[in-house]
């Protein structure tokens, strides 16, 4: 098992020299292909990104993808709060995805920007700080590793706080934005139905951490709620509060097209394009853990697991050794789990 894992992850995995360089069609039919989107594409998105596409093309201006991402690894994860092969398995996907249309737009570079919007999770989520910065470290080692691979696509990590600096703009005054706008944003909440707001509180609750900056876990079960409610109008509250400083100037940039994962699918993530994680998941890959299946056949498949999903076969997996060019990076890609069977999810 070790020696067909390992040459999986060496010669197929981190392998880049395996990339599609060709279309089949055109670069916008390669954006929408269903292999790699996995959703739906909502017809107003599907216009708006053909406008941003031909206007790049037209004005032969660098073409640059940003994934919007959380930015940290779920705390729920046995690997917290480093990456692990999940991240591993998205940048290969976004490698095999989008450098065919790297390789047919020679009239300039085209780039994999990462947006990571980890300034706030502290406040959000309760996730320490240092688990942030881990995980960015880790992120960015895992990059380097991948631009040294292939030179097709510049692959690189934004953090907003960085990008703050441009606008005269801190975490200080995003905070203090946030609190300015806090009323405006509880009024709108209270007055989505119940329903909405169910779901919307259930996503707060999945990523509250209770036990991390500060100690929460002796809270009521209303006192909680009320926590995971507040969460949540701070997240919406956050996401204006941050489009007002850099939304023209990043996300609306002529030469930008945003990509978002599942968690866009969301309210208010309705309006860019979205993909999947990985070839074979939609579990956003900070937010779960990536697993190799391993079937009868020999044929393996990249997994990232959810929570549930993990809960409901961890006592299958098999943990393998890995020796790979990137095992230095973190304690999480010196080894794997291996699921011997065919998962049903």
């Amino acid at each position: 098992m070790k020696e067909l894992v390992n040459n999986y992850i060496n010669n197929n995995l981190l392998n880049c020299s395996n990339l599609p360089t060709s279309l089949e069609t055109t670069m916008l039919d390669r954006l929408f292909a269903k292999k790699y989107r996995k959703y739906k594409i909502d017809p107003q998105v599907k216009i708006d990104v053909e406008a941003k596409l031909y206007h790049i093309i037209n004005k032969k201006l660098p073409l640059n993808f940003v994934p919007s991402f959380g930015g940290y690894k779920h705390w729920w994860s046995p690997t917290y709060p480093a990456i692990d092969w999940a991240e591993i398995f998205n940048m290969k996907f976004l490698l095999e995805y989008l450098t065919p249309i790297s390789a047919n737009y020679k009239v300039n570079k085209t780039t994999i920007e990462y947006e990571s919007e980890e300034i706030i999770l502290s406040e959000l989520n309760n996730v320490p700080q240092s688990g942030l910065d881990e995980y960015t470290k880790t992120f960015r080692k895992a990059l380097e590793f991948f631009n040294k691979q292939q030179k097709s696509i510049e692959m690189k990590l934004s953090l907003a706080r960085d990008q703050y600096k441009n606008y005269n703009f801190d975490k200080q005054k995003l905070l203090n934005r946030i609190e300015e706008i806090m009323p405006e944003y509880t009024a709108r909440f209270d007055g989505y139905d119940e329903e909405d707001k169910a779901r919307r509180i259930q996503k707060a609750r999945t990523n509250f951490k209770l036990d991390g900056v500060v100690n929460y876990t002796n809270l009521s079960e209303s006192e909680k709620e009320k926590l995971f409610k507040h969460s949540r109008i701070f997240n919406e509250a956050f996401l204006d509060a941050d489009y007002e400083v850099r939304g023209n100037d990043f996300f609306e940039k002529e030469n930008n097209i945003p990509l978002l994962f599942s968690f866009g699918l969301g309210p208010g993530g309705e309006a860019w394009l979205h993909i999947g994680s990985s070839k074979s998941s939609m579990t956003d890959f900070w937010a779960g853990i990536g697993i190799l299946e391993v079937r009868e056949s020999g044929d393996i498949i990249e997994r990232i697991l959810s929570r549930s999903q993990f809960e409901t076969v961890k006592d299958k997996l098999e943990k393998v050794e890995v020796k790979s060019p990137i095992s230095n990076i973190c304690e999480n890609l010196k080894w794997v789990y291996v699921y011997k069977g065919s998962l049903n999810f």
